[in-house]
């Protein structure tokens, strides 16, 4: 059993937590995460999963997203965390439903959204700042629980408990790598846990823990991952851009690079990072060939990160029913991530107010100018001059991408800080906890290896930049004077709550004793996200996320619940919760929650819940001014002006990322779930537990968008939505409109399986199994009002991270004397990604089927040495690939594998040391 928790807090004008009644021998009332009511008993009417500490230490899990990542129900992590672009965070993602829609808690208690918002995007906790040495355990409700914690926690609660009452010492160290020399992906790290004093002997304890995890990069180019599209898609190319390195001349189609002898000052297409590709025919008769650049072999499958959190809990008896505490917690994560080097081209700038692009143009009198090369292929002047100045110096366009300047460089330092004061105890008969809880996040983003548009654009006018081989001195210099360097953002996001709870037993019924919790939540959520850069803010940054407003707002929300726990009969409880929250800018809502529990024999129980959800929209949402981005992938554009040439090719800017426009809607409805499930558990024989639960979720007035990659590989919602396509005077995309707003309907549902036991093997020790999977049944939903419904199970149709239809981990557990074997397999069924993804990734009109991800993980622990523990583990014992897969959006922004399901970095063999000192 495990001890008492609370789930939030305490007596505030007799609010809270109800109480099981205690006999005579004081049997200990615990409280199991989705309900606020003490029980003896721990398996309630809510399936709940329960990670021990000891099977995180068994695992080898270094951070709460490798633990997470183990959970069958968080269907695929959200996270670039563990590839270093983006803002590196981490976050959960129950029933695929986003971050939005998991509620994260530690200690039964809210910790703040990550501060680096956006308009659609998600507000939610990033998983880093949890503070892994204190943890105690995990319990995750894998059912929707808005009438008790409130109106995000539609997919599910993942509740991180720390140790309480711990009064020993603990100093553990940890070292790992590959197996393979892939240059990097080392992890070193240690922990300390430090507890003292007796909360019933001494009145008082006191713990503090400490964490540290440094972990190396690995090069995308040192594993090529994205090679074996040759083998795994026939006919494809690798997923490349057409902004290559040395660059090529757009008006034409040719790159200098592409040709043997191309002229003084000209580099060769780099077969690591370049392939070539036939545009057409020149006028002398031979292929005009241009270099595409290989994006995914020019960052990093793993970032340089270094993790560290801090953690104190003091605990103090005021009587013998009664005790306060102070909780404070600090943790930081510094991540190192590189994106490949800045592309260049018109279609990569700011779009102007009449929706063209700049033009990227050098001079023709530029000493780096291929008149020689030109003249041999049979060019003119007037095949590639598109520009006549004032003074008749003649202009062409030019699209490359900046290898010179290296890779673009997301250096993020994200930090939470959070403080809890409160009491627990029993007053008058009502058992009752309170707290104060005031969490900030911090987000601190610098950047390198960027340059701004218009000091770029006016340096490549002079002539003196070399878009086509190495750059000299001035070059250099003039490069220097249009980078993007420094801190460009500094955010930071408030959450401060009041909560309050109180329970008691009420009445006997047939079945045991009517027990009552009421409680009050007062809370207050603070957005500052501040830009520091004014041309980061307006975009002016070539090759980045878009412009990045300053956003800044704040609402109040208050809320009362209750909960009934009625046992009317004999092995039969029903339970009745209700949820009032009233958002200071979006209303009121009214969440209930039914729950049944009828266990007929100690080996058998049966339950079932429903309940509805509310979600309102982030502060983004609805106060962010327009913003800009760009798709996740390239995409085909249907209607490009102009049509493919013989080759069979379309220009350039019609198979591109392409600009999008994202705005906020202030009239925003909230989102609406409704959702229910039903299972039993089994238990016919003593260390044997069944648990088979069906879940059903339904979302109504999904807040979202319509993203630039749904929109353009979406069935018919290209045709439909095509007014917000906008084009450029020359009928090119200029940008695509995504505004937010509330899309329609999202149906999900599935079964759950739970399955433990344990085996007496005599003098061969005792063995435990166990197995936890999620069948999903269905995932659709509707991309706008009134839209048919899409079916995501099994599928990626671009937009969209894909749904798997099977995940599972399978453990088994060996103890015999003071050995411990640990092994477990980690599963997720591949899906297909559609041909659409595929043709804008790899150049193949045909869907491809990716591969199931299967890991098994060993560990071997060895306790025969007093106060002492070695552990030597592999990660990945098999060696297995991760799958491939075409689209680089599965929250990795790398190619070639699927980070949010798979680590990249093959056998992992690690080892950890444990002293116990007191």
């Amino acid at each position: 059993m495990f001890k008492t928790t609370a789930i939030s807090g305490a007596i505030l004008f007799l609010l809270a937590s109800p109480a099981l009644a205690q006999d005579a021998q004081k049997l200990e009332r615990i409280q199991i995460t989705g309900s606020s009511i003490k029980r003896v008993d721990s398996e309630t009417a809510l399936p709940v999963t329960v990670i021990s500490r000891e099977a995180i230490e068994k695992s080898g899990a270094v951070n709460i997203e490798d633990v997470l990542r183990r959970v069958a129900g968080n269907s695929g992590m959200l996270s670039d965390s563990t590839q270093g672009a983006g803002y590196a965070t981490s976050n959960a993602n129950m029933r695929n439903l986003g971050a939005n829609s998991t509620l994260v808690l530690l200690n039964g208690r809210r910790l703040a959204g990550h501060p680096f918002g956006s308009i659609g995007g998600s507000v939610a906790v990033d998983l880093n700042s949890i503070p892994f040495a204190a943890i105690e355990r995990i319990e995750v409700l894998r059912d929707g629980a808005s009438a008790v914690y409130g109106t995000d926690a539609v997919a599910g609660v993942i509740n991180f408990i720390t140790r309480k009452d711990y009064d020993k010492g603990e100093l553990t160290l940890r070292y790992g790598e590959p197996e393979a020399n892939v240059g990097g992906g080392k992890e070193q790290g240690g922990s300390l846990a430090f507890g003292m004093g007796n909360l019933g002997t001494d009145g008082y304890n006191f713990l503090v823990t400490a964490n540290f995890k440094e972990q190396t990069r690995i090069e995308a180019a040192r594993q090529g991952w994205y090679w074996r599209h040759a083998t795994e898609v026939p006919g494809s190319i690798p997923p490349t851009s057409f902004r290559g390195y040395p660059g090529r001349l757009m008006d034409i189609g040719v790159s200098p690079g592409a040709y043997t002898n191309p002229g003084a000052n000209m580099a060769a297409c780099d077969p690591a990072n370049t392939v070539t590709q036939i545009t057409g025919t020149t006028p002398s008769g031979q292929d005009a060939v241009v270099c595409r650049a290989i994006y995914a072999a020019m960052l990093d499958n793993l970032p340089d990160s270094t993790k560290t959190d801090l953690f104190a809990r003091g605990t103090f008896k005021i009587d013998a029913d009664n005790q306060w505490f102070v909780e404070a917690s600090a943790a930081r994560n510094h991540t190192i991530g590189r994106a490949a080097a800045t592309p260049i081209d018109g279609s990569a700038m700011k779009v102007r107010a009449d929706g063209s692009y700049p033009n990227v143009r050098m001079p023709v009198t530029s000493k780096y100018f291929p008149t020689a090369l030109l003249t041999r292929l049979g060019y003119t002047p007037a095949d590639y001059v598109s520009f006549t100045d004032a003074q008749g110096v003649g202009y062409t366009e030019i699209a490359y991408r900046s290898l010179d300047r290296g890779n673009r460089v997301s250096d993020n330092t994200n930090e939470q800080f959070r403080v809890v004061v409160g009491a627990n105890g029993l007053f008058s008969g009502w058992d009752y906890d309170i707290g104060l809880n005031i969490a900030q996040a911090r987000g601190k983003l610098n950047y390198s290896g960027y340059l701004l548009e218009e000091p770029f654009l006016a340096a490549m006018a002079t002539g003196n930049v070399n878009p086509f081989g190495p750059n000299d001195a001035a070059g250099v210099a003039l490069l220097d004077g249009a980078a993007l360097e420094g801190k460009v953002r500094q955010s930071k996001g408030t959450t401060m709550v009041l909560d309050a709870k109180a329970s008691r037993e009420l009445m006997p019924m047939a079945g045991g004793m009517m027990a009552l919790a009421v409680g009050i939540d007062l809370r207050r959520e603070k957005a500052d996200d501040k830009p520091t850069n004014v041309e980061y803010s307006k975009g002016s940054h070539i090759g980045g996320e878009g412009s990045v407003p300053a956003t800044s707002a704040s609402r109040s929300i208050s809320a009362v619940y209750g909960e009934l726990a009625m046992p009317f009969a004999k092995g039969w409880e029903a339970t009745v919760a209700a949820r009032y929250d009233r958002y200071s800018d979006f209303g009121s809502s009214f969440n209930p929650r039914v729950a049944l529990r009828f266990q007929p024999s100690k080996e058998v129980l049966l339950r079932a819940s429903a309940g509805t959800g509310f979600r309102a929209p982030t502060l983004w949402d609805v106060n962010s001014p327009i913003s800009n981005t760009n798709t996740a992938d390239a995409q085909i554009d249907p209607d490009c002006p102009v049509p493919p040439n013989a080759s069979g090719n379309l220009p350039a800017l019609c198979n591109t990322q392409f600009n999008v426009r994202l705005s906020s809607d202030p009239n925003l409805k909230a989102e609406k779930s409704r959702q229910f499930a039903f299972g039993t558990v089994f238990e016919p024989v003593r260390d044997l537990s069944i648990a088979l639960d069906y879940w059903n979720i339904e979302k109504r007035d999904q807040i979202g968008v319509i993203s630039g990659d749904t929109l353009m590989t979406g069935n018919g919602l290209y045709d439909k939505y095509k007014s917000r396509v906008r084009r450029s005077p020359t009928g090119y995309i200029a940008y695509i409109e995504t505004p937010v707003e509330n899309l329609g309907k999202l149906k999900t549902s599935g079964i759950d399986f739970d399955i433990r036991s344990a085996f007496a093997l005599g003098a061969m020790g005792r063995l435990g199994v166990g197995f936890a999977a999620t069948r999903t049944l269905k995932f659709e939903q509707q991309n706008g009002r009134d839209e048919p419904f899409t079916d995501y199970l099994g599928k990626s149709l671009g937009g969209n991270p894909p749904v798997p239809e099977w995940q599972h981990t399978l453990s088994f557990d060996w103890t015999l004397g003071s050995w411990n074997l640990a092994l477990e397999n980690v599963f997720t069924k591949g899906w297909q990604e559609s041909a659409a993804v595929v043709n804008t990734n790899l150049g193949v009109d045909a869907p491809y089927n990716v591969k199931d991800t299967s890991r098994w993980n060993l560990s071997v622990s060895y306790r025969g040495i007093k106060d002492l523990r070695l552990t030597l583990g592999a990660r990945n014992a098999f060696d297995q690939d991760p799958p491939f897969v075409a689209s680089s959006s599965y929250g990795s922004h790398a190619a070639g594998f699927a980070g949010s399901f798979a680590d990249p970095r093959g056998r992992f063999i690690y080892g950890s040391v444990s002293y116990q000192f007191k």
